[in-house]
C-alpha cells in the first residue's frame, strides 16, 4: 500500500511540473523530443511492438527473439497491462524494453489535455507497478499521431517519443510473405521497425506477424544486424564505441 502512495505521489509531482514550468526526471534529455532511427553508421535496428502485451502472441514473439539472441521494445496499452501484468515482467526478464502507448489507445490529437494526461499517466503507474519505472519513459502515440502539445508534455515530463522509420505493415492484416517482403526489402542500418503483437480492440489476428518474423530475425542476423532495444540504439554510447571498434 505505501509503494502504491508512493507512486500516486509521484504521478501528482510529475503533473505540477507540466504546470510549474519544470521537468522531472529528463534522464533521457529533453531535446530531441522525438525519436525517429537511430545512426546510419551502426549496424544495428529496433524491433518495436505495439499494442500488447497479448497472452497469445506476445509469448511466441519473445520465444523467437530469445532464440535469435534478439531484444525488442514492446509499447503497451495500460488496461492490458492491468490484466497481463506477468507479461510485461517476463518480457523485461527476457531483456526486452517496454514503453508506453497508453491506457485505452485513442487518437491523441483528438483528445483534450486532461485526457491525454490520464492516458499516459495511469499506463506509467501500472508499468511502475509490475517493475518497470524508467522504461516507461519511452512513449508511442497510438495511430502515430502527434501535435506540438503532445510534444511539450513529453519534454516537461522527461518522456521521449518513439516514431518509427519502417513500416513493417501488418497493422493492414497482410500475410506473412508481404511483410516480410516490405521489411527485408527496405531495411537500413539504424531502422526502427515497427510491429503489432496484438491491436487496440484485441481482436486482431498477428499470426502473420509471427510467421513473418520466422524468416525475419534469422535474415537480419545472417546479414549482420544486430536486433536492440530503441534505447541501446540511440542512447548507449558504450555500445556505439563497440560498434565502430568493429568497423560498422
Amino acid at each position: 500500500m505505501q509503494r502504491f502512495i508512493r507512486l500516486r505521489l509521484r504521478m501528482i509531482l510529475m503533473l505540477l511540473a507540466v504546470y510549474c514550468g519544470g521537468a522531472l526526471g529528463t534522464a533521457w534529455g529533453a531535446d530531441p523530443v522525438t525519436i525517429w532511427a537511430g545512426p546510419a553508421n551502426v549496424k544495428a535496428v529496433a524491433l518495436t511492438f505495439d499494442d500488447g502485451p497479448s497472452p497469445i502472441y506476445t509469448p511466441q514473439i519473445m520465444a523467437l527473439l530469445k532464440q535469435y539472441g534478439a531484444q525488442g521494445t514492446f509499447f503497451v496499452m495500460g488496461h492490458k497491462v492491468e490484466k497481463n501484468p506477468g507479461l510485461v515482467q517476463a518480457l523485461l526478464k527476457d531483456g526486452n524494453e517496454v514503453g508506453n502507448h497508453s491506457f485505452s489507445h485513442p487518437r491523441m490529437t483528438k483528445a483534450d489535455q486532461a485526457s491525454r494526461e490520464r492516458e499516459l499517466e495511469r499506463t506509467a503507474v501500472g508499468l511502475d507497478l509490475v517493475g518497470c519505472p524508467q522504461t516507461s519513459r519511452l512513449f508511442r502515440p497510438p495511430y502515430s499521431a502527434w501535435d506540438d502539445r503532445l510534444k511539450s508534455y513529453m519534454a516537461h515530463t522527461g518522456r521521449r517519443m518513439v516514431m518509427w522509420s519502417l513500416d513493417s505493415g501488418d497493422w493492414q492484416g497482410l500475410a506473412a510473405p508481404a511483410i516480410i517482403h516490405n521489411v527485408l526489402g527496405r531495411v537500413k542500418n539504424g531502422d526502427i521497425i515497427i510491429f503489432h503483437d496484438c491491436c487496440a480492440e484485441t481482436r486482431a489476428d498477428r499470426h502473420p506477424t509471427v510467421e513473418a518474423l520466422k524468416t525475419i530475425l534469422p535474415a537480419l542476423q545472417a546479414q549482420g544486424y544486430r536486433m536492440v532495444t530503441v534505447s541501446e540504439l540511440v542512447g548507449c554510447k558504450d555500445f556505439y564505441k563497440g560498434a565502430k571498434r568493429q568497423g560498422n
